[in-house]
């Protein structure tokens, strides 16, 4: 899969590589943060038709995401968030990089990533879709039915379509809501917002909420954090459950405190050879040795903590197996399976310690039950 980065002008034109309009092509566009199932539907879509007309498959990613932007200007007198905080956008399920390993996957033949900003947005949608069909030669647009996009995001669905009646393109819709609607808390907490079951913001509310085993069914795989392991206080290895904590600027949107089954994937050191796209797919692959089951605690560590004492989240996962593996510096990804409860204050180490075997042996039983199921599917 190729990936194109292009950014707009200040006046938010972008000058389109030559080569993206050197075939007809079939395109879909979105942000797709979390690539859960509805844009695997969409994603799907567009390598079959491009395959029917042989024509190039190609997904259109806005980065950073319409929603970080517009709202960072509301609050910042329409200023543009900084680079930093772009890659660390708190609403992000999941970063780029991932986002574009999924897609290759799905046999996508080029990726484009749009830099998102205020003068891009100020463009009409029917400016920007002239756009593709001159300079991206798109022949077909692949859209899910809610779809909204161009200056005051006028350009829905009907709209869209009303475009293509008239011979400019051909429109495409996939309905890739899932299991229809749900209803999410509004700023009040008050459930009033309905949205699609197969949503990035129903999924965003399911992680926040620990909530990462429906979480699960709407990904189709389980939700990953992935950052750089750091040394903590070694308080788990003297209680006999060393853990791998990671440094506060991991990437991927942390689930609700509590305690996790799941699995921790070491990806090796910067500088390590297999550190690259291919040696990567080795390490996640099932039944990798780089691959462990481990219990997974996010939480303020309540049981060590004096009365007043406030500490800042940590997320540390203790790799289940009987020998301890050194992984300091290295980067590593948390994969969420299912969650095994909240965080609780232990009266001392002994109750703690007989708490840990559990969530152990439980996290075992829980890994070796979906490795069975995946390995079967």
């Amino acid at each position: 899969m190729k990936v194109s980065h292009v950014s707009p002008d200040e006046s938010g034109i972008v000058r389109w590589p030559g080569t993206l309009g050197a075939r007809s092509s079939v395109v879909t566009i979105g942000v797709f943060d979390g690539m859960h199932r509805g844009h695997q539907a969409l994603l799907r879509r567009v390598v079959e038709l491009a395959a029917k007309g042989r024509d190039r498959s190609m997904a259109m990613v806005f980065d950073p995401s319409p929603k970080l932007v517009h709202s960072y200007a509301d609050s910042h007198d329409m200023t543009e968030p900084s680079l930093d905080l772009i890659r660390h956008d708190p609403d992000q399920i999941m970063p780029l990089e991932e986002r574009l390993r999924l897609m290759a996957q799905l046999g996508l033949e080029q990726v484009v990533v749009v830099r998102y900003t205020l003068a891009f947005a100020a463009k009409s949608y029917r400016f920007f879709l002239k756009q593709l069909t001159e300079q991206l030669a798109m022949r077909t647009l692949v859209l899910g039915r809610d779809a909204q996009m161009g200056a005051g995001r006028v350009g829905d669905i009907k709209a869209i379509g009303d475009l293509a009646d008239t011979g400019l393109f051909n429109l495409e819709v996939v309905d890739d809501q899932g299991p229809g609607d749900c209803t999410l808390p509004d700023a009040d907490g008050l459930a009033r917002r309905r949205v699609r079951a197969w949503s990035s913001s129903h999924l965003r509310q399911l992680i926040l909420d620990g909530d990462v085993d429906t979480a699960l069914d709407i990904l189709g795989r389980p939700h990953m954090v992935q950052g750089t392991v750091v040394h903590g206080e070694q308080r788990g290895r003297r209680l006999g459950f060393p853990t791998a904590n990671l440094a506060p600027d991991s990437q991927g949107m942390m689930p609700a405190d509590g305690v996790y089954a799941g699995w921790l994937v070491d990806l090796g050191l910067p500088t390590d050879p297999m550190a690259t796209p291919e040696g990567r797919e080795g390490r996640l692959a099932q039944g990798s040795p780089w691959r462990m089951p481990a219990a997974i605690s996010i939480g303020t560590k309540e049981t060590f903590l004096a009365p007043g004492e406030q500490m800042p989240r940590i997320l540390e996962a203790n790799a289940v197996r009987p020998d301890w593996v050194d992984l300091y510096g290295h980067r590593v990804r948390v994969e969420f399976l299912s969650r095994l409860r909240g965080q609780n204050r232990y009266a001392g180490e002994e109750p703690l310690k007989r708490q840990l075997a559990l969530d152990a042996d439980r996290t075992l039983e829980l890994t070796q039950a979906a490795e069975r199921a995946f390995s079967a599917n």
